[in-house]
């Protein structure tokens, strides 16, 4: 009966060993993401966009989209184009160089399992520390919200949907940016750029279409053209 109670004990051991062992942290979620990522060497979509703005008319935009591994990125469009270079170039390689990632948990969504995870800007000089949070999707290893707060009383979220092309690369296929700024009436910025000229609260709302990945582009087409 020892023997039994001892084999039982052993065994119980083991298992709770091999749960630590394996138990995910916002680091090692981070790095399943980035190598989903890293199989697409780089790809060209078109974006068709929608701003909606307080105080801010843009009419519907077109545009062109590269993208090269690491971290090449451009957009070409006929007329000017308001599109937040910041919500595109979300690349999975930068968190774990730029930011200090901390596991919040896990939260149940629409029946998917999401990992949220705490974002810190690492210490640099001159620059004040930020936190963001991003939800990683459990069953794709893909970035679906995002949380950030660039600056006091401003906060972004950022909804990305995506799409699986070819088979094999998951890649976004909508974008919803949603920008909310409430500050002080007092404050020194609201008496110099005046309410009536600082948009503070609208939506971006992108589609990816007509994807074109691993088709080796370029460096020539990320190159600044000179006047």
């Amino acid at each position: 009966m020892k023997r039994i109670l001892f084999l039982l004990v052993i065994f119980a051991v083991g298992i709770i060993s091999n749960t630590t062992a394996q138990q995910l942290t916002a680091e090692k979620i981070l790095l399943k993401v980035k190598a989903n990522f890293d199989v697409v060497k780089d790809y060209s979509a078109m974006l068709t966009g929608k701003v909606n703005m307080e105080r801010l008319k843009v009419p519907q935009m077109s545009v062109k989209l590269y993208f090269k591994q690491p971290n090449k990125f451009k957009t070409e469009s006929k007329g000017t184009s308001f599109i937040p270079k910041n919500i595109l170039d979300l690349n999975p390689g930068d968190l774990l160089t730029k930011f200090d990632p901390s596991l919040m948990g896990k939260e149940n969504v629409d029946g998917k399992t999401l990992y949220k995870i705490r974002l810190v800007t690492k210490p640099e000089k001159g620059k004040q520390i930020r936190e963001s949070f991003i939800w990683v999707d459990e069953s794709r290893w893909t970035i679906t919200k995002l949380e950030a707060f660039p600056m006091e009383g401003r906060k972004i979220e950022v909804l990305i949907e995506s799409t699986v092309i070819e088979g094999k690369y998951v890649l976004p296929s909508k974008i919803s940016a949603k920008f909310d700024f409430e500050q002080n009436t007092d404050s020194l910025a609201e008496k110099i750029y005046s309410p009536n000229r600082m948009p503070k609260k609208g939506m971006v709302e992108l589609i990816y279409s007509d994807y074109q990945v691993n088709k080796g582009l370029s460096d020539e087409i990320f190159e600044k053209k000179k006047n």
